[in-house]
């Protein structure tokens, strides 16, 4: 095999790897606690080698697995209300970060934006991974961020079988239309195919069915009764994500700042203000331009008070993810 066909095919597989926003800050922590022993803690099967030239791809490849690895967790669950004396037999559900694709508006219309939320699971398996996260997604103003949206308007889901690379998904209540004409509609099929395809462990391809029977069209998108996959990331994706800090998040004085974007020349633009006042306005270097996905990790310290993060494409007006933070 050539090194240019090994490099598509390792692009193809980091490119469906759903890092959580915290996966980073981990990992340094983790190096921190283990660096006398952290031989111990890789993942069985993972090599320490030597790369030089081309060789440096396979690399990249090994650190996509290890942080592939990583666990995706949110906050502890906390107890239930009323509190839970010695004699208190229920118990929370538990809970898995899970990622959730939603649609938001750029100079290219609608196209998706990701975020993790913390969702009670009925079981470890990727099925109720799978189901617990298109709830969400189905569920109208669900999304943490109010620039995102869900067209599906509240619909619910029936099943979620998964065999091999196929999750097929029953879904009840889909709605006759979606707004926004036949290029939203497209992106919200997509939107279905990347959340279930985020969860669902194998998972590839997904078979929709609605109330229990597949349907040649949905929303004017011909052919959803054949297997769906996720669309070229550059057609269906917003060409910049404010990873971390996600909305409305708490974070310390000084916090992590992660950026994702397919942005021209691979610089990006991070502004931040508070009460209407720009704080930092400054170029961030991605790292790989359009239309590669780069991306670029750097640290903030702001005072305590509630701000605007701003991640935005330089030059294009209405290419941008704006999150509300609170430092503490």
């Amino acid at each position: 095999m050539s090194e240019d066909a090994l490099r598509r095919i390792l692009a193809a597989e980091a490119e469906a790897v759903e890092v959580a926003p915290d996966a980073l800050a981990t990992i340094r922590r983790r190096i921190n606690r283990r660096r006398m022993g952290w031989r111990r803690y890789l993942p069985s099967g993972v090599m320490l080698l030597s790369f030089g030239g081309g060789t440096a791809v396979v690399a990249a490849a090994t650190v996509a697995v290890v942080l592939a690895a990583s666990p995706r967790t949110g906050p502890a669950p906390q107890p239930p209300a009323g509190g839970g004396g010695p004699t208190a037999t229920t118990t929370a559900p538990p809970v898995a970060n899970l990622p959730v694709y939603y649609l938001g508006t750029t100079s290219q219309g609608a196209r998706l934006f990701r975020e993790y939320h913390n969702l009670p699971v009925t079981g470890p398996d990727p099925a109720e991974r799978t189901r617990a996260a298109l709830t969400a997604m189905l569920t109208t103003k669900s999304a943490s961020d109010p620039e995102y949206s869900t067209p599906w308007q509240d619909a619910t889901v029936r099943a979620v079988r998964i065999d091999g690379a196929t999750a097929t998904v029953d879904l009840h209540g889909v709605p006759q239309t979606v707004p926004g004409g036949a290029a939203t509609a497209r992106v919200a099929v997509q939107q279905l195919v990347w959340t279930v395809t985020a969860n669902g462990g194998t998972t590839t391809t997904v078979r929709l069915l609605v109330d229990g029977h597949t349907v040649a069209s949905l929303w004017g998108v011909p052919n959803v009764d054949e297997p769906l996959t996720r669309a070229p990331r550059t057609e269906v994706q917003a060409p910049i994500w404010l990873i971390d800090p996600q909305q409305a998040a708490p974070v310390g004085r000084t916090f992590q700042v992660n950026i994702t974007g397919t942005v021209p020349g691979g610089v990006a633009g991070l502004r931040v203000t508070r009460g209407g006042v720009t704080v930092k306005d400054q170029e961030v270097p991605l790292t790989a331009g359009a239309p590669q996905q780069g991306e670029a990790h750097l640290t903030l310290t702001l005072d305590a008070g509630t701000y605007t993060v701003v991640a935005y494409v330089p030059g294009s007006e209405g290419d941008a993810d704006t999150h509300e933070i609170t430092v503490h």
